[in-house]
């Protein structure tokens, strides 16, 4: 099932920027995930991705549990403060999703003759 817990225990030192908690939950997602990611519509991160994940990003990356630099890593991002836990996490998201789209991202591959006789 996609986005459970890191299958690496608790790092042992927190992210402290967005790129680093990116990386951590991209290293962790299966190439099939990635996939699935890649291929959703900014509009599906809500519904499709931050249910699942959203605790997980909280309770793993300190959200919750005073990591400040993580915290005003994603303040940077969305160039001001943020007011509720959740931007946070969303930030984080919307990161792993351009991240994945950017690698991982399926594209129709015209193998028709017309294609290949130019």
């Amino acid at each position: 099932m996609m986005f459970q817990p890191l299958d690496v225990p608790m790092p042992r030192q927190q992210p402290h920027t967005v790129d680093q908690a990116v990386k951590l939950l991209y290293d962790d997602l299966s190439l099939r995930d990635k996939v699935v990611v890649a291929n959703l519509s900014e509009s599906d991160l809500d519904l499709s991705i931050y249910a699942a994940v959203a605790k997980t990003i909280r309770k793993e990356f300190g959200i919750y549990n005073g990591n400040v630099d993580l915290l005003n890593s994603c303040c940077r991002y969305i160039g001001r403060k943020y007011e509720s836990h959740e931007d946070p996490v969303m930030i984080i998201i919307k990161e792993l999703w351009k991240k994945a789209k950017k690698s991982h991202l399926l594209h129709v591959v015209d193998t028709s003759s017309k294609a290949t006789s130019n």
